[in-house]
């Protein structure tokens, strides 16, 4: 018995490298599948003749150009979420590249902040100390030490 093809391959992809009518093509597929189990739900075997109205409607120019939009669509869907993937994880490393960065500079500011402070705490009290220490040397040496503030003359003093 001869079979009857439909050639709707050649008619949906043009070449090896036509993701789009591959992707049309596997509609096709999974269509004519559809139909075939359907048919098989209703208790009916199909033979080749009788996919003969399916293959015409299937090869018509409307629905090789639907099972086409619909590959579009697909691969439009999934280059937007593969797109939206990438953008998510480029930011991500953007932001922890960025926080690396922020952490490095902020480290050697900090680190020489802190250390800084405690520095001019401790001279501030080395410092606090010795002025002391010469107070009491001053005041216990038996030595005088006075300063003597004049208070300004006004002009009706001067007269």
């Amino acid at each position: 018995m001869l079979r009857n093809y439909n050639y709707i391959y050649s008619k949906l992809v043009d070449e090896e490298s036509d993701i789009i009518g591959h992707i049309a093509y596997s509609i096709y597929k999974k269509s004519k599948i559809e139909y075939i189990e359907s048919k098989k739900l209703e208790g009916t075997s199909l033979t080749d003749a009788e996919l003969i109205p399916f293959n015409d409607f299937s090869t018509s120019e409307s629905a090789i150009e639907s099972y086409k939009i619909k590959a579009e669509l697909l691969m439009q869907g999934f280059l937007e979420n593969v797109l939206d993937e990438e953008l998510k994880n480029y930011k991500n490393q953007a932001i922890n590249q960025q926080a690396q960065i922020l952490k490095g500079i902020i480290k050697p500011l900090t680190s020489g902040f802190w250390g800084n402070v405690w520095s001019g705490v401790l001279s501030a009290f080395i410092f606090a100390i010795l002025l002391a220490a010469i107070a009491f040397i001053i005041q216990f040496s038996g030595s005088t030490f006075s300063i003597n503030v004049e208070k300004p003359q006004t002009k009706t003093e001067k007269h």
